[in-house]
């Protein structure tokens, strides 16, 4: 019996097929939150976006996953700024609200 599998001399990672598994699905949202992490790490200082990144935008609310709480309390202080940050350089009154999250990324 003849063995029907292609030989597949090189490997993908799961990571690589599911990025773009998902990037076809919703490739609008993904448009703007890529726009939003590009602002992000522009507009705020490098210790702020090594630990703190956009993770989802639904609708006015973006989600940002913040690695630890403590910079998290900090960031809550600064959400009028962010938010006036965001839509000065996308679109105006895209983003309304804010929610932070403490996890990884």
């Amino acid at each position: 019996m003849k063995n029907r599998r292609s030989k597949n001399s090189e490997y993908v990672h799961i990571k690589d097929v599911l990025s773009t598994v998902i990037s076809n699905c919703r490739p609008e949202a993904n448009s703007a939150l890529s726009e939003i992490r590009e602002t992000w790490n522009s507009e705020l200082n490098k210790a702020i976006t090594d630990n703190a990144q956009p993770t989802a935008l639904k609708g006015g609310t973006l989600l940002i996953t913040v690695k630890s709480s403590t910079l998290t309390h900090q960031l809550r202080f600064l959400t009028n700024d962010i938010i006036q940050a965001i839509n000065r350089e996308t679109a105006p009154h895209r983003i309304t609200e804010i929610k932070f999250k403490t996890g990884s990324f």
